[in-house]
């Protein structure tokens, strides 16, 4: 079986089908992980120390890596039966396989040594290569395996719960980025603002970042971390150690791109400063008495060795080779392809220092990817493997050097127990909590900015907020606390990538963006399905732009700078030089063969030619075929396209370069001069999945948009066809949804039927009443009673007894009722679980609990206020004996009542206000009709939300002529003749007209309380309605008397614990400004911690009070027992009981009193007359 070396989210193209978007999230299986193990145990293969540690131990490594689908655990080793999904669910288990790896070793040159361990269970992802889900490729196979028809996966399940691995943004990979940031100059003295940042991207996706400074003295350094602490060294010594060089070359190859007969001509990069800043480069290296290249190595080596784990006893020049390898450009396996690098990027440091370049912009998508979950897993499981080598290397040390017992290498035995000590399979745990919690826990910190919230659960609340969670991208946790607003601003650069309306409108606003709908990420995978060969696409792309006239690079060849000529890089690395108008010709043809289907160009080559310009972007032909970029699909209209196709995929970075037409004709403010060469293929294209839905939302004012898109997500709908499969924690159904009259075509392409989220309600536009004041709607109570937005909440309680129990009684606890206990027989059953369909009032059991050793039996009572129904029992069968864990699902039924919140799909959101009866309800003139909800019409001048009225007329004359209405926005824009682009209202509203309706929408009403005619016509009309999850019966908090703080004597605070409301300081302000005052004292005195105490007026002390109980008579009087007389309240500190008063108070006055008479200070009441209680 072979492993993942890169698993990522693959790519796909979502304007196919509703499939098509849940295969984005798939994990992505490519032969030879091998490679991943290889590396991660390479530093130690063959280490002189550790040879010379272990005598004759030559090599430890890994070898072949297997995981195994997931298979439930039997008593018999023979048995194994699949492990599917929803049992995990049910179960709350986690979906994993066995990880096994081979653990190799020699010993004096004989046998290599193989033993396979168990590093623990690895998750796997489902619909990946190893899900069983996998061969289910039809509807039919996934229900038979009780799933979603619909099943997409792309998530994992750890106990029981849904995990969605984030997309992150991250720089963009092997691009050299010029920076200014402020924090640059607090490396060292001397150091200025400006750096060239790059961040390096190995095969294996792991990533060493690189800053090239700028020095104030006219000098740079590098800077490179190992071990969580930055280096920094003079880039000099670099040049000098990575190939064999002179100075004048160097001096030659950094003063290419000036001439003093181009100074100061467009284009032109380099200035006279750039001589003068070689040579002090170039002259610290000499003050160092660096002369050749092995005396560079030696100085690396002699400097490095010390934090290079491993090579203590290496030479230096083995040491300064490391270095080099593993941290500098580690994209790069060439070391001439590494001095070219760094030789641009000193030229692009130096263009900006002289003001001939800008600033790269690393808040723009176009210097940004996205970090893929394959991609994060394998990094980090790489981490883990050589922490798990190092330990295992310090246990053999351990082992050898004891003397209280021999150790042998070559015994077999002794190495395995060396091997279980480190725990292996600690290893497949630590990713699943890595999934479960989203932390990293990491030394070196993975070259990322976040080490938390790398994961999120997968909600299903509603398809759109299920679906949201994989389109979903995340600028980082890291920047959610800057006090800046330009890492949230929405830029040119990211049109037809991410939703410009798909974004939350609280904190997060513009750090959680969303793709559009059109566009996906690049993988390891072609559009056919098959791994994708890097080496032979590159040799591909290399022969053609050698073919059209560009110069190879190679080494010792000088070639001038811009604007004579401009370098090519592919993917990070300096293939070549080419004069611009080549340039011109190489994109323009490699764009046709990107069309061309006999072409080995791939599709999704982004081809990024930054032309030359006067303080523009430093000039250049960036070509990238590596994974984790944002593409989307544009249609060609210059080159010609073959067979049909004219769709080219292409990237940010290069569409801020490229003519990109809209299409609806326009020129949109674009010189002749510049013929534009692509047409975007709809406008729609710029919107995600759930912006597409709203219909016309090009005529709504954008906030709307943005909260439709939250309040879509927010929607009570149609959460799961598999709703009797499922055990989720809680789940919000929607007992009759309907389908929309008025849709866009996004609706029909992602099937949102088999998923529905709302009710087309009658709504008129009318002040009928008091209750429907400012966002307040009133609902017909007819409608509701007939089932409008009727729905419930179901509620899982897994009781798990092996947790509740101890390991000495595990098995002694099981379900049983009580016999003694007759009042509950008719909630449980005999098996001590609740009846189906039993309805459970609050307080009462639902479930009961036999413990064999101590013949007690408990029962688990319901909590809350509200009454639930036992929807269904579902229990584990692997013990049949005593069943040890059940699934109790509670279904709260959740009709519509005041306080409920609905919206319509144009950010019309409102409280219910009223369940009016029908007979009071206005009716119509015309049919008779009363309409279901009634809003207010000051809700449209200021939120412009104009599609709701065409919504109506739309949807009204759509169900007088019993076909659905297309509301796809921008669609009149898109009407090739002037004819045929007539006013949208004009069409809606002939449509009413042939049913002999208001050409308007408008009709007469009639007064359902004075049957007389309303003085004006109303808007009404059937809008799709949704009603949200936010409902008043889970937020409502009201309290008289209850439990209160033990220190405060306040009320406690918490709507479950049965808390009050907080009464803060700005309620406290507003009552003081009605004048009020009286009722503050009700509120923050008498109903909150009203206190009597005791104060002595001589000294004024409230804490030296004491009560002196008199004394007990045991004299009778009649036979009756004597009265006892009143206490007697004393001051310590006076001695007397002179002076002592009652004084009303708040009792956290006291409370205060005390805190501050432990930091020895005494607060004195002065008392005035009256003041007693």
């Amino acid at each position: 079986m072979k492993w993942v070396k890169s698993m990522e989210v693959l790519g796909s193209d979502p304007s196919r089908d509703k499939k098509t978007l849940g295969d984005s999230s798939h994990l992505s299986s490519l032969g030879g992980w091998s490679y991943l193990i290889s590396v991660a145990s390479g530093r130690w293969q063959g280490s002189p120390e550790f040879s010379r540690v272990f005598l004759n131990l030559k090599i430890l490594w890994f070898g072949k890596p297997e995981v195994f689908p997931p298979q439930k655990e039997r008593a018999s080793k023979t048995m194994h039966d699949a492990l599917y999904t929803f049992e995990c669910r049910q179960a709350k288990l986690s979906y994993t396989g066995k990880f096994l790896v081979d653990i190799c070793f020699q010993y004096d040159d004989g046998a290599v040594i193989r033993e396979k361990i168990n590093f623990g269970q690895f998750p796997i992802m489902l619909k990946s290569k190893l899900c069983h889900l996998r061969a289910a490729d039809d509807s039919r196979k996934l229900i038979a395996h009780k799933e979603e028809p619909s099943e997409m996966g792309g998530y994992f399940i750890l106990k029981g719960l849904e995990r969605v691995i984030r997309l992150i943004i991250l720089p963009k990979r092997n691009y050299p980025m010029s920076m200014a940031r402020n924090s640059f100059r607090d490396r060292r003295e001397g150091y200025s603002d400006k750096a060239v940042v790059i961040r390096c991207v190995r095969e294996d996706q792991s990533a060493v970042s690189l800053k090239l400074y700028y020095l104030n003295n006219g000098s740079a350094r590098l800077g490179f971390w190992i071990q969580g602490r930055e280096y920094l060294l003079p880039v000099a010594i670099i040049l000098k150690a990575l190939v064999d060089t002179t100075d004048h070359e160097i001096y030659v190859n950094l003063t290419c791109c000036y001439n003093e007969e181009r100074d100061r001509v467009k284009g032109s990069v380099g200035t006279q400063l750039v001589g003068e800043r070689a040579k002090i480069i170039l002259d610290e290296v000499q003050a160092l008495s660096l002369f050749t290249r092995a005396q560079c190595l030696r100085h690396i080596g002699e400097h490095f060795q010390p934090v290079m784990t491993g090579m203590q006893n290496d030479s230096y020049k083995t040491v300064a080779d490391a270095v080099l390898r593993d941290y500098i450009f580690v994209h790069l396996d060439n070391n001439h392809d590494k001095f070219n690098l760094l030789i641009f990027m000193l030229q692009k440091l130096f263009s900006l220092i002289d003001q001939t370049s800008v600033l790269d912009n690393p808040d723009s998508l176009q210097n940004q990817e996205v970090l893929l979950p394959g991609h994060l897993i394998t990094i980090y499981l790489k981490e883990k493997l050589q922490d798990w080598l190092l330990r295992l290397q310090r246990l053999l040390q351990e082992e050898t050097d004891g003397e209280k017992k021999k150790f042998e290498l070559s015994s077999l035995a002794d190495v395995k127990k060396a091997i279980d000590k480190n725990a292996p399979k600690q290893m497949g745990l630590a990713i699943e909590n890595m999934l479960k919690t989203g932390r990293l826990v990491t030394q070196s910190g993975l070259d990322l900015q976040q080490r938390a919230g790398m994961t999120v659960q997968a909600e299903r609340l509603n398809f759109l907020r299920f679906l949201s969670h994989f389109r979903a991208v995340h600028r980082g946790a890291s920047f959610a606390g800057l006090r800046t607003t330009s890492v949230r601003k929405l830029l040119p650069e990211s049109w037809g990538f991410l939703c410009p309306v798909h974004t939350p409108d609280g904190e997060p606003c513009g750090l959680l963006n969303h793709m559009t709908a059109s566009c996906r990420i690049t993988s390891y995978y072609d559009s056919k399905g098959n791994v994708k060969d890097f080496f032979k696409m590159r040799m591909s792309i290399l022969n053609v732009m050698i073919a059209i006239g560009m110069t190879p690079s190679s080494p010792k060849l000088v070639q001038a700078g811009p604007p004579e000529l401009l370098s090519v890089l592919l993917d990070g690395r300096i293939v070549g030089y080419m004069s611009s108008d080549l340039i011109e010709k190489a994109v323009t043809h490699l764009r046709r063969l990107k069309l061309s289907s006999t072409s080995s160009i791939p599709v999704d080559l982004e081809v990024g030619y930054i032309p030359l310009s006067m303080n523009g972007a430093y000039p250049g032909l960036y070509m990238f075929t590596s994974p984790s970029r944002f593409v989307r699909p544009v249609r060609s209209i210059s080159a010609p396209a073959e067979e049909g196709n004219d769709l080219e995929l292409i990237g940010p970075f290069e569409q801020v370069y490229m003519e990109i037409s809209c299409p609806d004709g326009g020129d949109g403010g674009r010189k002749t001069v510049f013929p534009p060469t692509h047409r975007e293929i709809h406008p729609t294209n710029i919107l995600s999945v759930v912006g597409n839905l709203t219909p016309w939302s090009d005529h709504n004012q954008s906030p709307r948009n943005m909260y439709q898109c939250q309040m879509g997500k927010q929607t009570m709908g149609f959460s799961s066809q598999a709703l009797n499969c499922r055990a989720d924690q809680k789940l919000y159904h929607l007992q009759t949804p309907q389908t929309p009259i008025v849709r866009t075509k996004a609706y029909e392409k992602y099937c949102v039927d088999d998923y529905p989220l709302g009710t087309n309600a009658i709504v008129a536009v009318l002040a009928y009443s008091g209750y429907d004041m400012e966002d307040a709607m009133v609902l017909n109570k007819s409608s509701v009673d007939r089932g409008m937005c009727h729905g419930h909440i179901y509620q899982t309680e897994t009781i798990d007894l092996t947790e509740q129990s101890v390991k000495s009684d595990r098995a002694q606890r099981l379900f049983r009722r009580s016999n003694l206990d007759k009042s509950s027989h008719r909630l449980i059953d005999s098996d001590g679980l609740p009846y189906v369909g039993q309805r459970i009032n609050p307080n009462e059991p639902y479930c009961s609990i036999y413990n064999e050793i101590t013949s007690q039996t408990t029962s688990m009572k319901l909590k809350g206020s509200e009454p639930v129904v036992v929807d269904y029992v579902s229990v584990d069968v692997k013990n049949k004996t005593h069943l040890q864990k059940a699934n109790i699902r509670f279904r709260r039924s959740r009709n519509p009542v005041i306080g409920d919140k609905f919206s319509s799909r144009h950010g019309q959101k409102g409280v219910c206000s009223q369940l009016w009866p029908d007979v009071d309800m206005p009716f119509s003139g015309v049919t008779g009709m009363r309409p279901d909800l009634i809003i207010n019409p000051h809700a449209f001048p200021s939120r412009m939300t104009i599609a709701m009225l065409l919504e109506s007329i739309a949807a009204k004359g759509g169900a007088l002529h019993g076909k659905f209405v297309d509301a796809t926005p921008f669609s009149n824009t898109m009407k090739e003749s002037e004819s045929e682009s007539s006013s949208l209202v004009d069409e809606l509203g002939s449509m009413l007209t042939a049913c002999g309706f208001n050409h308007h929408g408008v009709e007469v009403l009639y007064s359902g309380v004075y049957g007389t005619e309303l003085t004006c016509e109303i808007f009404i009309g059937p809008v799709y309605y949704q009603r949200l999850r936010h409902m008043v019966s889970d937020k409502f908090q009201v309290r008289s008397t209850g439990q209160i703080d033990h220190i405060t004597r306040q009320p406690i605070k918490g709507r479950k614990r049965g808390g009050g409301v907080r009464f803060g300081e700005m309620e406290r302000d507003s009552l003081l400004a009605h004048g009020a005052a009286y009722l503050l004292h009700d509120r923050l005195h008498t109903s909150s911690d009203h206190h009597i105490a005791d104060v002595c007026s001589e000294c004024g002390s409230v804490l030296t009070s004491s009560i002196i109980q008199p004394p007990k008579r045991a004299v009778t009087i009649l036979g009756l027992p004597p009265a006892r007389e009143p206490k007697k309240v004393t001051c310590l500190a006076c001695r007397s009981s002179k002076g002592m008063e009652t004084v009303a108070m708040p009792y956290v006055f006291k409370y205060l009193a005390a805190e501050l008479a432990a930091m020895n200070i005494k607060m004195t009441l002065k008392l005035s007359n009256g003041a007693g209680a």
